[in-house]
């Protein structure tokens, strides 16, 4: 069977489709994030992704990667990824596949410019094209900051090239440093084996 570095696979996330979509923002959530706190809307890029690969109606983690332009560190994007887990305090650090995970969550914490650590989340509406996104405290509850709603599909060639780095994060959304040096290496890995 060809490896993934000869196929040019991805090794994490490899069937999905990419879209662009809007977040808006209802503000005045005091996390201490600017993408979380100020009122807006945010035209974004989504990619919606099975991680294992999994053909349906096999049960796989669901991944849901969200590009901020110009949000992130230094003017560059800004991406926030989650994960199907589970959705009280204590489970939001597990993986879980679709359905026994409703939730997705960020499953590493990330620390805001107030110093808050924060799990950032997200919860299907229903549609399959719109999300509540959240955020909550290590052991409190979700609580609602933002809205995404899918748009109009990315052309093929233009999501194949797209590489989602969540570790970058922002000078106010910085994933904890202990975990964030792991989960760098393990991305760029990842996408190394494309090239």
């Amino acid at each position: 069977m060809p490896s993934a570095r000869r196929c040019g696979a991805r090794v994490f996330h490899p069937r999905g489709h990419a879209s662009t979509g809007t977040v808006v923002v209802g503000g005045g959530g005091g996390w201490g994030a600017r993408v979380l706190d100020e009122a807006g809307s945010h035209h974004v890029v989504v990619r919606v992704s099975r991680g294992a690969g999994l053909p349906e109606p096999l049960p796989d983690v669901v991944g849901l990667a969200v590009r901020f332009g110009g949000l992130g560190r230094d003017g560059g994007p800004l991406d926030v990824l989650v994960n199907t887990a589970g959705g009280p305090p204590g489970l939001r650090h597990v993986f879980l596949p679709a359905p026994l995970g409703r939730t997705f969550s960020s499953v590493l914490p990330y620390r805001t410019g107030s110093g808050r650590v924060v799990l950032l989340g997200a919860r299907g509406e229903g549609t399959g094209t719109s999300w509540e996104l959240l955020a909550a405290s290590l052991t409190g509850g979700w609580a609602r900051w933002g809205r995404l709603t899918l748009g109009p599909a990315v052309p093929d060639a233009q999501a194949e090239t797209l590489r989602f780095l969540p570790t970058l994060g922002a000078e106010n959304l910085q994933p904890v440093a202990l975990l964030r040096a792991v989960r760098d290496r393990s991305y760029r890995e990842s996408q190394a084996l494309r090239r």
